[in-house]
């Protein structure tokens, strides 16, 4: 009796450890690693709209991180409208403003100049700045349909590494 006892109670706590190193595996780590998930964040718009990071799942995502002031910002921007014409159905761009360094007004002309129709939020605190790390601008974030983070790219990027980019992600 002792015997089937000691033997239950063994594998009792093997099952419980097999569960807990199970169940571990299945969370996902929040971080700024490739294969990590993306830390979620809710800034708004000009128009004051609020967009959380989370909302955008089930859609490849670039975020972007810019200031008007930056002229590799001024750069990509042209190219990163023209991708976004022709692959939003499939890939949101959320471009994050710093705000912190910049001004809603530069923002809101800097918007119609380029004629920009992707989403752009405001992050006047320079919260997400920090949670992301960013240093030096531009620096963009290619983000899976499941949030989790598949390529990090900083500096200017061009029509075709976006194409490139979102086209290795799922």
């Amino acid at each position: 009796m002792k015997k089937l006892l000691a033997t239950l109670l063994l594998l009792g706590l093997v099952s419980y450890g097999l569960w807990q190193v199970l169940a571990a595996g299945n969370e996902k780590t929040t971080g700024l690693d490739i294969g990590n998930a993306a830390p979620d964040f809710e800034l708004k718009t000009l128009d004051g709209k609020s967009i959380r990071l989370s909302e955008l799942q089930g859609k490849k995502v670039i975020l972007n991180f810019w200031a008007t002031w930056c002229p590799p910002c001024q750069a990509e921007m042209p190219e990163m409208q023209n991708f976004y014409e022709k692959y939003n159905e499939d890939v949101e761009i959320l471009a994050v403003n710093l705000t912190s360094q910049d001004s809603r007004d530069k923002v809101a002309s800097f918007i119609k100049e380029y004629g920009l129709t992707f989403p752009v939020v405001l992050d006047e605190e320079g919260d997400v700045l920090k949670l992301y790390k960013i240093s030096p601008i531009p620096t963009s974030y290619m983000i899976d349909r499941e949030g989790t983070i598949r390529h990090k790219y900083v500096g200017p990027m061009t029509y075709e590494q976006m194409v490139e980019f979102t086209k290795n992600i799922k």
